[in-house]
């Protein structure tokens, strides 16, 4: 599970910059030597103000470590994306790094880089509470491991380039001791609403994912909830021919050249499969107490949100991962929002520590829904941008709780992060001054 993330120098984080996912003084927080985890982390601010920069980042990292020995080509450097609004940043190094706590066991991976490599990398290891165990550490006078590390870790170093992830390379050398660390790289996933964007490619995966055993059925509950008019879900197959090279694809990897992709086989034809592909009929309900069958394409986006975010929330509850959601509330009422968020908070469905980060302007979502509020304090953070363009990211448990409704403080200004809206530039396109100061055509005033 994520503790915290801390990025520096990407994008419109120009300071260092910490999400953190653990308990802010909670009364009924308990007192172990394990941290502990949420399972909720929530971004709320203004348009541009670097929630999208903040999720991103996390993504890059994830990113880096995954496929730093394909998007490093020798000598090639690293491509990052500094702070672009001071020349010194451009210059000076990214910082990213997480804590984490996997299999009861606290973690602290991290890396700084610059345009040409890798300028420091480091993983620490803490066991019972104690002083942490320093698994390797990278600088620019080389390489350090912890002396019981076996002694293949040293070849694995000569491989590794200067831009190329140390991490990245012993996981894939199999050596087990870095493999939780990178597990939980490849396991995080990232969510966009987007229908008008999705691939045929990309459907015939998710009809693939929805076909797996209990998906489906776990699918319909999720639906019904969100009381759709829908009373049923069913796969239909068809055979047809498709692509064998097709693979999943998440939106944090749509940057990672491909390595298969050379030009030689860029211009062979894909090699093509007979294969029974699913597909979706919608049973509704109607006047009749019967129910009439339509297919994916005849569903609202609403609908098409929650077959899409459902498959990926029931994978996180699956394998314990990190989902995130940016644009949570896009097309999705509130409550359902809400009932998402609750899902995640359930420890009787949410039982391998599966955690949900995303942004949202929803600001019902900072106050109560049914009867109960949606968000702790410690899971709100707000974004916004000071005078030269940088983000900033901090928490609502920075603020005293004085029994205000959070929602309605957030809308006064209390927390900050809301846009500053002036009338002039906004009014004027609506009422051009010669029609604003004198008489309407038709003569009233």
């Amino acid at each position: 599970m994520l503790l915290s993330f801390r990025v520096a120098n990407h994008r419109s984080l120009r300071e260092e910059q910490q999400l953190l996912l653990v308990p802010a003084d909670r009364e009924d927080a308990q007192e172990t030597d394990a941290p502990e985890a949420l399972p909720v982390a929530g971004l709320f601010g203004p348009n541009a103000s670097g929630k999208s920069n903040v999720l991103g980042a996390l993504g890059f990292m994830r990113r880096l470590v995954r496929f730093s020995m394909e998007m490093g080509e020798p000598e090639s450097g690293i491509e990052r994306d500094p702070f672009a609004l001071s020349p010194q940043s451009q210059e000076e190094p990214s910082h990213f790094a997480v804590d984490l706590l996997l299999a009861r066991t606290r973690y602290t991976y991290g890396f700084t880089i610059d345009d040409t490599r890798v300028v420091e990398e480091w993983l620490y290891r803490y066991s019972d509470g104690g002083d942490p165990t320093i698994l390797f550490e990278r600088d620019e006078d080389g390489f350090s491991f912890d002396p019981s590390l076996p002694d293949s870790v040293r070849q694995v170093q000569e491989i590794t380039d200067v831009n190329t992830l140390f991490l990245t390379v012993a996981a894939r050398a199999r050596l087990k001791v870095f493999r939780p660390v990178y597990n939980w790289f490849m396991r995080c996933r990232h969510w966009r609403g987007r229908r008008d964007r999705v691939l045929d490619r990309d459907r015939r995966l998710l009809m693939r994912r929805i076909a797996e055993p209990g998906v489906l059925s776990r699918l319909q509950e999720l639906i019904r909830a969100a009381d759709t008019g829908i009373e049923s879900v069913e796969l239909e197959y068809e055979q047809l021919s498709l692509d064998m090279d097709v693979s999943r694809k998440d939106p944090w990897d749509s940057d990672v050249p491909d390595p298969r992709a050379s030009a030689g086989r860029a211009r062979r034809r894909p090699r093509q499969a007979a294969e029974d592909e699913a597909t979706l009929l919608f049973h509704h309900r109607t006047g009749e107490e019967g129910s009439q069958p339509l297919t994916v394409d005849q569903q609202s986006d609403g609908t098409w949100v929650l077959l899409s975010l459902g498959v990926e929330v029931l994978d996180a509850f699956r394998h314990g991962s990190l989902l995130v959601v940016d644009e949570l509330d896009s097309h999705l009422h509130p409550h359902l929002s809400a009932k998402l968020i609750e899902l995640f908070k359930d420890p009787d469905v949410n039982r391998r520590g599966a955690q949900l980060v995303f942004s949202s302007h929803d600001t019902a979502l900072l106050g109560w829904i049914r009867g109960g509020e949606v968000l702790e304090r410690d899971e709100v953070w707000f974004v916004e941008k000071d005078k030269e363009g940088a983000t900033q990211l901090y928490s609502l448990s920075d603020f005293g709780d004085e029994g205000e409704n959070p929602a309605l403080a957030y809308l006064t200004g209390r927390y900050g992060a809301v846009p500053e809206v002036t009338e002039g530039p906004v009014a004027a396109p609506l009422h051009p001054p010669e029609e604003k100061d004198g008489p309407s055509k038709d003569g009233r005033e």
